[in-house]
């Protein structure tokens, strides 16, 4: 018996609901256990960082529709991304700030790597002119704020050894928190503040 290609699309975006659901679900526990304020934030942070993805993963679903959805390359790099957050987080439940940083630039990294694939390689399945520079747009602007994301924490994580746990956090966040507004302003989330 042949699956029908809409119940195939739709696995991979329950997959993923689940499986952002299940890191969410299982991190929150942990608050309890932190004690030092500077960690605690630190923790926090990283569950905001998981959201934040998950909504980007949801927006390129809404942008790109079943051009990636159904595509095994897009489910794959997207079993690797989701691995990434959680160590993102786990090293972040540690107070590991240095090894979550490198863990979230491997996140960017792998982000670059879906945006170029889809840019340059992939293969449209649309023939609708519109729909396909809209999703170039997207791709492009995407690729700009992953490019200024790694230059900006690697040279955070390369100047880790000068700064206190305290600056090095601070600047962590301050510089995620301006790749969360690149992220709104230039469309790759197309939600609404108010």
């Amino acid at each position: 018996m042949k699956i029908k290609r809409g119940q195939q699309i739709q696995f991979s975006t329950v997959l993923f609901d689940t499986l952002f659901g299940l890191i969410l679900f299982f991190s929150l526990d942990s608050f309890m256990e932190i004690k030092d304020p500077v960690h605690f934030i630190f923790y926090l942070f990283s569950i905001i960082i998981l959201v934040h993805r998950w909504i980007s993963y949801k927006a390129c679903d809404d942008a790109f529709d079943e051009e990636v959805t159904d595509s095994g390359l897009d489910l794959i790099i997207g079993i690797v991304q989701l691995v990434l957050i959680e160590y993102v987080v786990l090293c972040a439940r540690w107070a590991d700030y240095v090894t979550t940083g490198w863990f979230l630039i491997a996140l960017i990294v792998l982000d670059l790597i879906w945006t170029l694939v889809w840019r340059y390689v992939g293969k449209w399945h649309t023939r609708d002119k519109n729909k396909i520079k809209a999703m170039e747009n997207e791709l492009n602007n995407n690729l700009k704020i992953d490019i200024v994301a790694f230059v900006v924490f690697l040279w955070l994580l390369l100047l880790s050894p000068l700064l206190s746990p305290l600056v090095f956090v601070i600047g962590f966040i301050w510089l995620y928190i301006i790749y969360i507004i690149l992220s709104f302003r230039y469309k790759i989330i197309d939600l609404d503040i108010f």
